[in-house]
């Protein structure tokens, strides 16, 4: 009896260690022994606190009715302990896993209830992290699916912890929503809890490669995945085997091999039967779907549609029923199916009232097209569903914008670059760069008119302004109806808008802000990289044109700003030789430049090179003589005559 607390203690040491890692066929194990050993020597505590170790990872593995029962053994002799606790959360995971998702909803309700009674922050983590992923996410309820996130992350600031589930499930989300910015930011911050051959470095390159497949990157995708797979298999995670496969189904059919595509879903579908719980099972039949439907056989993937309806519908999977409907409706629009309006009316009432206008962004291959063709539906109210599905896709963020103008125009829409002969089509270049350089990116119809094409007559700029903003629309979404609200360009009465979605980036207006802070700061790291930015002038294809000219200067000026900066911190630092090179480097630029004449005779003197100090003053003496008539400014004059005195 002496040594059971330390052994239980080793024993919980590396049960939790496995378990956050992900190693959870050692954790398993592990847990095993721990309960034997609990009931070895008879401590109803430690076997309590054994129970619910081992149930929690019955649960992970499956094996829900024994998990459940050990839960509810230990409930019957636990009511308000942390060990009660535990039992609410594998009977709440065994719930959602097995379609009760009401029951889940309540178990996690009384965990988090007794977390705050008895002050356990962890496992309120836990309960607010389960009732986030296992409930809101299913019922396709985002909003509140976030709150308990961002709950669970504060708590875990407050007392300095991570867990991976909070950046892991964040991103999972996003990717859902079709943010792919967030994505990124999520597995950044997940990044660091990765270890190799983990649970959580499977469920990290899952998600690598779901967004490498959405950004069409496809030898990337298929690399995340088949490590994301591999690990499935080695840990022995259902929920990773199933997703990667699907996953990999999805891989295949983007690359049109579909048969391929057809065999991984039809595994993932094996696992998911084995596993019995509905959500991925119907997962499992949607991707199916997709695929023998990219095969050219309609009726089979009719029946698969049907069932992934089926099972999202005992579990009230509100956002897979509409992605489903949304499907069928394609299908059915495309095989001229009778009930194609009824269908269509459905998935559109779905999508609007559940606020999944997303679904549109990422079916746009599918969604655009369709909306278009019911917009001229003779049935009344078919139309006035795809008039509302235009609305909400007006709702509905279009991927980041990356936009270079410094010593080049280029933009690129998430990994696409747009084609250069694409800007220079009816001025539609010009006026996007000109809008970009606007206050708020907007202006008045009449000051771009004057400023774009002030030579020409009022009725002809009217025609060409229309061309343009028409031209400029579709350049940034050439898929994109002639019915629909661009998403990018807005003309509202007399203005008009360039919209940039969040998560877009302008490597001017970056660099002015980088430079500016750097100035401040005096950090030499800061300035060299916020002038590494700077290639050349703004937007050398418009260098004569009035309505570039002001912003052009102003950032020329910056860079010469934050070069004297970058060289007065050198010489500071006693760098002399590299604050020599940044008064150079302006001088080669600005001639008239009396501070980077005065930060180089400086840098002359305490190098002991009095010759080129002096050449230094004499040279901008005779350049401010011969252009501005003026001399060089009393300090200069000053210095250069203490340099003759010696």
């Amino acid at each position: 009896m002496d040594n059971l607390v330390p052994k239980m203690e080793r024993l919980l040491t590396d049960y939790n260690l496995d378990e956050d890692q992900g190693n959870l066929q050692t954790a398993l194990e592990a847990a095993e022994q721990d309960l034997k050993q609990a009931h070895q020597f008879g401590v109803a505590e430690q076997i309590a606190l054994s129970q619910g170790r081992y149930a929690n990872l019955l649960a992970w593995f499956g094996r829900y009715a024994e998990a459940k029962a050990l839960a509810e053994e230990i409930l019957k002799n636990e009511q308000a302990t942390n060990v009660a606790i535990q039992a609410y959360l594998i009977i709440g995971r065994c719930a959602a896993e097995t379609d009760d998702i009401d029951l889940a909803e309540q178990a996690y309700q009384h965990a988090s209830d007794l977390c705050r009674a008895l002050n356990d922050r962890k496992k309120l983590v836990m309960s607010l992290y389960y009732q986030a992923g296992l409930v809101y996410l299913v019922r396709g309820q985002f909003g509140p699916a976030f709150s308990l996130i961002e709950n669970a992350s504060i708590l875990l600031q407050e007392g300095n912890e991570v867990f991976w589930g909070i950046p892991f499930l964040r991103a999972m989300i996003y990717q859902i929503l079709g943010n792919r910015r967030k994505v990124r930011q999520s597995l950044d911050e997940l990044l660091p809890m990765v270890k190799p051959a983990t649970r959580v470095a499977g469920s990290y390159y899952l998600i690598w490669g779901s967004l490498a497949l959405d950004e069409e990157q496809l030898e990337k995708a298929e690399e995340y995945l088949e490590l994301a797979l591999r690990i499935g298999n080695l840990t022995g995670a259902p929920d990773l085997s199933v997703w990667a496969r699907l996953e990999l189904s999805r891989f295949f059919r983007l690359k049109s091999d579909f048969p391929t595509a057809c065999s991984w879903a039809e595994d993932g579908l094996r696992y998911a039967e084995r596993l019995g719980g509905s959500f991925l099972k119907g997962e499992s039949y949607l991707e199916l779907a997709k695929s023998i439907w990219a095969m050219g056989d309609f009726q089979t993937a009719e029946n698969h549609l049907f069932e992934a309806r089926k099972c999202f519908s005992v579990i009230h999977a509100n956002y897979e029923l509409a992605n489903t409907a949304f499907s069928l409706a394609a299908l059915y629009k495309q095989i001229d199916r009778e009930q194609a309006d009824e269908v269509w009316i459905e998935a559109s009432n779905m999508i609007t009232k559940g606020g999944y206008g997303f679904i549109l962004e990422r079916e746009r291959s599918r969604s655009f097209p369709l909306i278009t063709g019911h917009l001229r539906n003779r049935n009344l109210k078919a139309r006035q569903a795809a008039e509302n599905l235009v609305q909400q896709l007006a709702k509905v963020s279009p991927p980041p914008l990356r936009i270079y103008g410094l010593g080049q125009f280029a933009v690129w829409q998430g990994q696409r670059r747009i084609e250069d002969q694409a800007w220079q089509r009816r001025k539609a270049g010009e006026l996007f760069r000109y809008l970009l350089l606007k206050p708020n990116h907007s202006s008045g119809r009449d000051e771009i008119l004057e400023d774009l094409w002030g030579e020409h007559m009022p009725e002809n700029a009217q025609d060409l302004f229309h061309q343009a903003t028409s031209t400029l629309r579709h350049i940034l979404e050439p898929d994109l109806p002639e019915k629909f609200p661009s998403r990018y360009l807005t003309v509202e009465g007399e203005r008009v808008y360039l919209n940039l979605p969040g998560g877009s980036q302008v490597d001017f207006e970056q660099f002015e802000k980088m430079i500016r802070s750097a100035i401040l700061t005096h950090n030499i790291e800061n300035l060299n990289r916020a002038l590494s930015q700077y290639i050349d002038d703004l937007f050398p294809m418009d260098r004569y044109r009035d309505w570039s000219t002001r912003q052009r200067e102003s950032l020329a000026e910056l860079r010469l700003s934050g070069i004297l900066a970058l060289g007065q911190v050198y010489l500071q630092q006693e760098k002399t030789l590299d604050a020599l090179e940044c008064a150079r480097r302006v001088l080669r630029i600005d001639t008239w430049n009396e501070d980077a004449a005065l930060l180089g005779m400086k840098a002359c003197i305490i190098l002991r090179d009095i010759p080129r100090a002096l050449r230094i003053f004499l040279e901008i003496e005779k350049v401010l003589k011969a252009d501005l008539a003026i001399s060089p400014r009393a300090d200069l004059r000053t210095l250069a005559e203490q340099i003759r005195k010696g």
